[in-house]
């Protein structure tokens, strides 16, 4: 079935869509922008990618909509992840999820860049300022 006439199916009716004030949100997991759009939607997409929060101390992951082959023995796991560690994410490591996503969907590289470094960067513990006590 093609990506359009899954789309046209569910745009309207799906468990992940949200509305509220007139404006139409998505809880797909393989949705980067939390936008219920076409181009955004991984429900509807062959080639879909998406962004795991974790939870505390866990890595962040990278998922990859794969295709189903039925009828395959052992090969009907619809997902690639690849997780990447805490504090893990520039240099190399960076250049090789981009590169990823672009060979998969090159329209969703950067809301997948930009949606790792904020998560990456959310990890940080904030700096804490300790005053000392000044005897007079």
């Amino acid at each position: 079935v093609s990506s359009d006439l899954l789309w046209e199916l569910l745009r309207n009716n799906n468990k992940y869509l949200i509305r509220r004030n007139n404006t139409d949100f998505s809880a797909d997991p393989y949705n980067l922008v939390n936008i219920h759009s076409q181009k955004f939607a991984g429900i509807a997409s062959t080639s879909a990618i998406g962004v795991a929060t974790r939870k505390k101390g866990e890595s962040v992951t990278l998922k990859a909509k794969k295709l189903r082959k039925y009828g395959l023995k052992g090969k009907t796991q619809h997902e690639a992840k690849i997780a990447v560690k805490k504090g893990d994410y520039s240099g190399r490591a960076k250049s090789a999820l981009v590169s990823l996503v672009e060979s998969r969907n090159p329209g969703l590289a950067k809301a997948a860049s930009e949606r790792m470094q904020k998560l990456h960067s959310s990890e940080h513990p904030k700096k804490t300022i300790t005053r000392r006590n000044r005897k007079a």
